[in-house]
């Protein structure tokens, strides 16, 4: 994928003058519907929303832990961007799309998770697809606020063209957020990029390998990236910092065979207090 994404690096830069990092940008957030009963939250995604752990499972968690009331429903296909993902649970997405709520919306948050590819090099379809969920979540729930994932590049964070590239996936996303009606981004790539900085004392290595994502072409985040990010966005839809329980639901490993489970968070999280205080800046 990297070859191909440098063929895009003239078009890259020039997109670059223009968008900036769009810090203020990532700080806007939607106005979430006034709700009766139950949050409801709706992940559309791929396995960047849930793979070694899982978006969905931890925002659960966390909600649990803190007595909210919320449901979560996911759309997640893996490998694959949002309108193949909608085709590939169709009947599942009419369903969902049919429900309605006394309070006029049934849905109360929206998360987008477009496919790397796509998020980077096809700006258009971005927008496309996910105007597409969302014309399809407003017609039970007008007043619906949505999140764009903000997608990390699936660069080692040392490649020489990691923070080039990724202003271009943040700057696409803050695009399409600014497409949609009462829309905002999540800064999960902002808050890995902290992290490999070794904010609040956090290191990305453990006994040599890499805690943070992992170091595969795709690069998944592991444990870590997933309980600072789930946090950020707990805040984001909450307004607050959530208390943290002993233990969360958190990948054994990174084999076929490894699953995620109920795991004390002290076990599967290798610096928990910096990661919480790097998620914490994004309140």
């Amino acid at each position: 994928m990297k070859n191909f994404i440098l063929c895009s690096l003239a078009i890259g830069v020039l997109f670059l003058t223009s968008c900036g990092s769009g810090s203020k940008e990532l700080t806007s957030k939607p106005t979430p519907p006034k709700s009766e009963g139950p949050v409801r939250v709706l992940f559309v995604g791929n396995s960047h929303t849930e793979y070694y752990a899982s978006f969905p499972k931890m925002l659960e968690a966390l909600t649990k832990a803190n007595n909210k009331q919320v449901e979560v429903f996911t759309l997640i296909e893996m490998g694959v961007s949002i309108d193949q993902i909608l085709k590939a649970n169709k009947n599942k997405a009419d369903q969902l799309f049919a429900e309605t709520d006394t309070d006029g919306n049934f849905f109360d948050y929206i998360i987008l998770q477009e496919s790397t590819p796509v998020a980077l090099q096809e700006e258009e379809k971005y927008k496309t697809n996910c105007k597409a969920i969302h014309d399809l979540v407003v017609k039970n729930s007008p007043d619906v606020a949505t999140y764009i994932y903000g997608l990390a590049i699936p660069f080692d964070y040392t490649d020489s063209n990691y923070k080039e590239y990724q202003k271009i996936l943040t700057g696409n996303a803050i695009s399409v957020a600014k497409s949609l009606p009462n829309a905002g981004v999540l800064p999960f790539a902002q808050a890995i990029e902290n992290a490999y900085q070794g904010k609040e004392g956090y290191s990305a290595e453990k006994d040599g390998k890499n805690v943070l994502r992992s170091t595969d072409s795709s690069r998944h985040m592991l444990n870590d990236a997933v309980f600072m990010n789930s946090i950020i966005l707990y805040q984001y839809l909450f307004n607050e910092t959530p208390q943290i329980p002993q233990q969360l639901p958190l990948a054994t490993g990174t084999d076929d065979d490894d699953e995620i489970v109920l795991m004390n968070v002290s076990e599967g999280v290798s610096n928990p207090t910096a990661l919480e205080k790097i998620a914490a800046s994004y309140k």
